[in-house]
């Protein structure tokens, strides 16, 4: 885990295609300071008002996880805020001239990649984390996400599909070294029959083997095959990760994971937030090669000036 604040070295900027508009779609990311946060603008509309990147801001969770105010929204932003998650990054200024976040290669690896090359810059200021002091679950029918108390993070995640993909499950236990390597390139996945469903309803229109594993049958449509065996149950965690990074800071605790997707997260970690006792926040009271923490009020988050 990383024990300051960080933002990136300079501005850059991204663009490709959205999954589900097919629309080309720009994206410049900006440093900011101290306390500040992560904001998306929307910058093809003028007169836009700036969103937090928070659970509170979530306004739809179907197919991909979407931030809002008002009318204008972000979608599919999940696989950009595990990148963020994973890299410690806490204050950054997102512009988007779209609707969605590019999907790139469909995995959070692109965007990993990016932002390393970009460089990130430590700030002198502790991050918060959420400490799970309580167990907690929530069930809907046979998908389940559940958290007890750990002084690490875990994510135990089972998922069942018919056909091809089958029962698969991973334990995996964060480092940055670890989800880089291990989690981040996992890509999105869906069948083929699900694909062409989504697509006579307007959805997933930009989607296809560049950007997303296709399952069809017994196997795949995609001839470079599986980047991981099991890369599927992968590209869950992947998800679970960057939805859970809209608690604002990051959660310390064992989660257990059973076929959820985007909507359960959500529903889970506005719970969770929304319920006194279940988490903790507290900082480091150390530097960060003595990473342990110490019970402190946290300052209150500062927004940034250019979003009144």
């Amino acid at each position: 885990m990383h024990y300051l604040q960080k933002t990136i070295k300079q501005k850059i900027q991204v663009s490709g295609k959205g999954l589900h508009s097919n629309k080309q779609i720009d994206m410049v990311l900006s440093p900011r300071p101290i306390n500040t946060g992560l904001w998306f603008l929307r910058t093809d509309r003028p007169g836009n008002k700036p969103v937090k990147a928070a659970s509170e801001n979530v306004t739809d969770t179907a197919l991909a996880t979407t931030i809002g105010l008002g009318d204008e929204s972000v979608s599919t932003v999940e696989h950009f805020m595990a990148a963020l998650g994973c890299l410690g990054i806490t204050n950054l200024q997102v512009e988007i001239a779209g609707q969605e976040a590019p999907v790139l290669d469909g995995s959070a690896q692109p965007w990993v990649e990016l932002l390393r090359n970009v460089g990130l810059r430590s700030l002198n200021a502790p991050r918060p984390f959420y400490v799970v002091r309580r167990p907690f679950e929530i069930v809907e029918g046979d998908k389940m996400v559940a958290m007890e108390p750990a002084s690490d993070l875990s994510i135990d995640f089972t998922i069942d599909f018919p056909g091809f993909i089958k029962n698969q499950r991973r334990v995996f236990s964060f480092s940055e070294n670890a989800f880089v390597s291990e989690i981040a390139p996992a890509r999105t996945f869906c069948l083929q029959s699900e694909v062409e469903k989504m697509q006579a309803a307007g959805k997933a229109l930009g989607g296809g083997l560049d950007n997303a594993v296709v399952v069809s049958g017994n196997g795949i449509l995609n001839k470079e095959g599986l980047r991981f065996p099991d890369e599927c149950v992968r590209h869950k965690i992947l998800d679970f990760f960057g939805d859970m990074t809209l608690a604002g800071a990051p959660l310390l605790g064992r989660f257990t994971v059973v076929k959820s997707g985007h909507s359960l997260n959500h529903k889970f970690l506005a719970s969770v937030l929304g319920t006194p006792g279940l988490l903790e926040l507290v900082t480091p009271s150390r530097a960060p090669s003595e990473p342990y923490l110490s019970r402190v009020a946290p300052a209150p988050a500062l927004n940034p000036a250019w979003a009144h």
